[in-house]
Parts: structure tokens; C-alpha cells; sequence
């Protein structure tokens, strides 16, 4: 299977629905030429005599017709981390990235699905000089294929369509979400919501502590916990909770924190670690130009969250995660 990935910004644009309901309606949008984000797009060197006029007329008329869905290819190096894609493709992180398998996506024969071609873009610093000699795929490739290096970035692939618009795709196409690091609690469970029951794969964009770099980890939703250390006061309650689940992200600690103080019945103070040896910090806690090296370290990296009686819909990473 090879995947390819579309970052989407969940936002309503002109003329079309939010990137989610297009997604659970297994639509995707093959834009015009001239919608897209670089002002280069189709630009091509073509021969300017009379005598080539019977084809390069045809040629110009084609680029505004076509629709273009474009797609990154993953590389080993930065796959799902690419900050740039994210950054402006994804509304700086509060989107989400689809997973496709492009056999599946391409496998569509419906009459709507009119796909003419699947082209890897080429990068390169000149423009593409079109020829009369050059067969119809060459041409194709050199006006709707290639780009200049300031985009080589992107790794892009496009499905080429003989019109712009709507088109469907089976529901087997998408394998795989990636949420963004910043997206909200509320996007989150709408999209899960919308597309749950499809086989599809979830996945939470992570920081990389003490780095520039991403991570991805897979959503299992588990809550796996045990309460180690409850403090029973006459109007507030706080509790220790080691947790012993892989996600711990700010949306899963949030969800996490929702179910857990359902079952309470009192104002309650919620700490969260994921290391026993942070609790006896905690319990014993002393200023920081106090603590050893240790204690510090132990602190950073295994103290994960705290809600606050008086902001019990609130969670506080600690550190930024």
C-alpha cells in the first residue's frame, strides 16, 4: 500500500463545507489552476509563432479545466513532522492530516471520478519549455507537474482531473488521521465522531521534549489509572493519579480529567504523573534551587498534568508538552 497525506485546515472556505463534513461524506475537492497557492502554477514556456497556434491554444484552454488534488508523499526523514506542511496547510496545527492509500483513492470509476493522470511534481529552477514534438503525458507533466525548488519541500503528488469540483471517493481510501498539535478537544471528537466505525487509524502530533522535532503517537483511548495518594480536606479533595496510558496529550489528559471527575463528588484538586517516583517529589516538595538534579529531572519529565478545584474544566500541562 502506498500512502499519501493531505493536510487540511478545517476551515470553511468560499463555496465549500468544512474540511471534516467533506471527509465524512468521503469528498474531496480537485481545485482549479487558478486557485491554487503558487502563482506559477501552469507556467509554462510555449513557442509564440502563428505556426504553432493549432496547438498551444488547446494547450492553454486544458489548464483551465483541469482540477488538481494535491498530496504529499511521506519521506523517512519527515513524515508526519514536516513543520512547514503543518504550519501552512493545516492552520498552523489546529487541523489534521488525512492518510490516504493511493491505489485505493485512485481506484474510482465512476463517471464523476474523471481522473486523467497521477503526477509526481518534478522541482527545478527554470520554467519547462513545451514543445510540439512532446507526447500529450509529457505535456501534461511539464504544465500541471513541475515547480520550482522553493516548493521541493512539499514532495507533492497530484490526481489530475478533467474538471475541478467535487469528487468521491470510496470510504476505504482513507487509512489514517493525524490531529494537530494545537487542534481543539471539540475538532477532535467531531472528526472521530464522523468517521469512526471506517477502520481508520488516529493519531495525536506530539512535541519531542528538549528539540525542534514532532512526534506521532496512536490514539488507543484508554485511560488506564490508578489513585495513589487521596487528601480528604472538609470542602476540596486531592488526588494523585498515577496514569498508564501511551497518550498523554493535552486533548487525551482533558478527556481523561472530563470521565474522572464524573465519578467525584466533592471540589477536587487532580494531579497527573506517569511515574511513581513523582508522587514522593510531590509529596515532599521543597523549592526548586533545593531539589537534586534528580528530583528536578523527575519532575519535568513524569509530572504530566493538574486541574484545580476552581477551574475544574481547565488543564494545565506541566511542563509544556
Amino acid at each position: 500500500m502506498s500512502k499519501v497525506y493531505k493536510y487540511r485546515a478545517n476551515q470553511i472556505t468560499s463555496n465549500r463545507e468544512k474540511d471534516s463534513i467533506l471527509l465524512s461524506k468521503n469528498i474531496i475537492f480537485a481545485s482549479p489552476i487558478k486557485f491554487l497557492n503558487d502563482p506559477f502554477e501552469g507556467s509554462v514556456m510555449l513557442p509564440k509563432a502563428d505556426r504553432h497556434e493549432h496547438w498551444v491554444t488547446p494547450i492553454m484552454q486544458d489548464i483551465g479545466n483541469i482540477g488538481i488534488y494535491s498530496l504529499s508523499k511521506p519521506t523517512e526523514k519527515d513524515f508526519p513532522n514536516n513543520e512547514l506542511l503543518w504550519a501552512h496547510y493545516a492552520n498552523s496545527h489546529k487541523g489534521f492530516c488525512i492518510e490516504y492509500d493511493l491505489n485505493k483513492l485512485i481506484d474510482n470509476y465512476s463517471k464523476e471520478y474523471d481522473i486523467r493522470n497521477v503526477i509526481n511534481v518534478q522541482y527545478q529552477d527554470e520554467r519547462p519549455e513545451v514543445t510540439e514534438v512532446d507526447d500529450t503525458f509529457t505535456v501534461q507533466k511539464k504544465v500541471f507537474g513541475t515547480k520550482s525548488l522553493a516548493w521541493k519541500y512539499e514532495n507533492e503528488i497530484r490526481l489530475v482531473f478533467n474538471t475541478a469540483g467535487k469528487k468521491t471517493i470510496i470510504s476505504e481510501a482513507v487509512t489514517g488521521i493525524y490531529f494537530g498539535l494545537r487542534i481543539s478537544l471539540e475538532d477532535r471528537r467531531d472528526i472521530i465522531q464522523r468517521t469512526q466505525g471506517r477502520n481508520i487509524d488516529y493519531y495525536q502530533i506530539e512535541r519531542i521534549d528538549n528539540s525542534y522535532n514532532l512526534k506521532s503517537t496512536k490514539l488507543i483511548f484508554d485511560f488506564s489509572h490508578k489513585v495513589i495518594n487521596v487528601e480528604c480536606r472538609p470542602t476540596v479533595d486531592n488526588y494523585m493519579i498515577l496514569y498508564t496510558s501511551p497518550n498523554k496529550d493535552i486533548n487525551t489528559m482533558q478527556e481523561f480529567v472530563d470521565l474522572f471527575r464524573r465519578t467525584l463528588t466533592k471540589p477536587s484538586n487532580i494531579t497527573i504523573i506517569d511515574d511513581i517516583r513523582a508522587n514522593d517529589v510531590l509529596q515532599n516538595y521543597k523549592p526548586r534551587k533545593d531539589m537534586t538534579r534528580e528530583e528536578i529531572s523527575v519532575l519535568s519529565n513524569h509530572w504530566l498534568a493538574y486541574s484545580s478545584f476552581d477551574a475544574p474544566n481547565l488543564v494545565w500541562m506541566y511542563p509544556e508538552k
